[in-house]
């Protein structure tokens, strides 16, 4: 339920209060098993949300409690939305809500981080690569003092992204922390920090990994601005690349038949839109580009309901 805007109040409370009415209001009127898209802009420091697959203007934008958007957009099996804002936090929102109920400072890290390509388990587990430390840090959901477990990628490289499966194994995409270096993955069984390195290897890694449920790996390869998908134990990918300029960030949808891709080259420099692939044969859907303005950066890819 949200508070009527007095027709009596400050010109400062209208403003805020119609903002806050046309952001979190139309989300929240939308049935929880219909499918949502977000979208991070960088320099609009908000938070798209559209209903997902269409080219229409957004249903809102989240923007309260965000500085910027830095890094990935990640969504739990109750719908709630992560977002990694200014400084590597996350704050947690609920699905439709306009004011964000959790967030996760990492002040128990070594320094404050850099939060890239996070990760939410079925538990509601977080999963948070933290760039400027060069680890993965886990925390069990709402506890957000202290890491449960801390994984260290290997000595020189940092930690791009990370996926988890359904039986806990965690992914991580690691690389040296400069542009273009090669990424590789490497796999670590549920609770443990000593992870097994997957022979695969990208010319430059992107900000987001998943798993599908055949165990399929998706990342991005930046450099050649390509999704590559790995069958289990392969280092050969099917690959999805038409009309992508890069794509960092990216996201499966819960019934595993399309994948939204950040198509702009890296670090901006062009126009972004959303591709919409066919997953299973990686033919071209779909483009989103209504609320994207031209000179912004896209910044987190996330879908609601979430892959399994």
């Amino acid at each position: 339920m949200f508070k009527k805007c007095s027709p009596f109040a400050s010109l400062l409370v209208l403003l805020s209060c119609a903002l806050n009415t046309w952001a979190a209001a139309p989300a929240k009127d939308q049935p929880n098993s219909t499918p949502l898209l977000y979208v991070g802009l960088f320099n609009g420091q908000d938070v798209n949300v559209y209903k997902a697959g269409k080219d229409q203007p957004p249903l809102g934008a989240l923007v309260d409690g965000l500085v910027n958007i830095t890094g990935g957009i990640a969504v739990d099996q109750q719908q709630n939305v992560y977002i990694v804002t200014g400084g590597g936090s996350v704050v947690v929102y609920p699905r439709g809500g306009l004011v964000p109920g959790l967030r996760y400072w990492f002040q128990d890290q070594p320094q404050p981080p850099l939060t890239l390509g996070i990760a939410i388990d079925n538990a509601g587990t977080l999963y948070a690569p933290l760039w400027g430390d060069g680890r993965v840090a886990i925390y069990p959901k709402g506890q957000t003092k202290q890491a449960s477990l801390v994984i260290p990628t290997p000595s020189g490289t940092t930690a791009y992204a990370v996926a988890v499966d359904h039986q806990n194994n965690v992914y991580i995409e690691y690389g040296a922390p400069h542009y273009p270096e090669p990424g590789f993955i490497e796999k670590c069984p549920p609770g443990s920090a000593q992870c097994t390195d997957l022979g695969i290897t990208l010319s430059a890694p992107g900000y987001n990994l998943a798993v599908d449920s055949q165990n399929n790996i998706i990342a991005c390869d930046e450099a050649a601005a390509q999704i590559d998908i790995f069958p289990p134990g392969g280092t050969q990918p099917r690959v999805i690349s038409k009309g992508l300029q890069g794509c960092g960030y990216f996201a499966l949808d819960s019934t595993e038949t399309k994948l939204f891709v950040a198509n702009q080259a890296h670090a901006g420099g062009s126009a972004g839109v959303i591709s919409v692939f066919d997953y299973a044969s990686g033919n071209l859907l779909t483009t989103i580009s209504s609320g994207i303005p031209s000179d912004d950066q896209i910044i987190g890819v996330a879908l609601s309901p979430a892959k399994q």
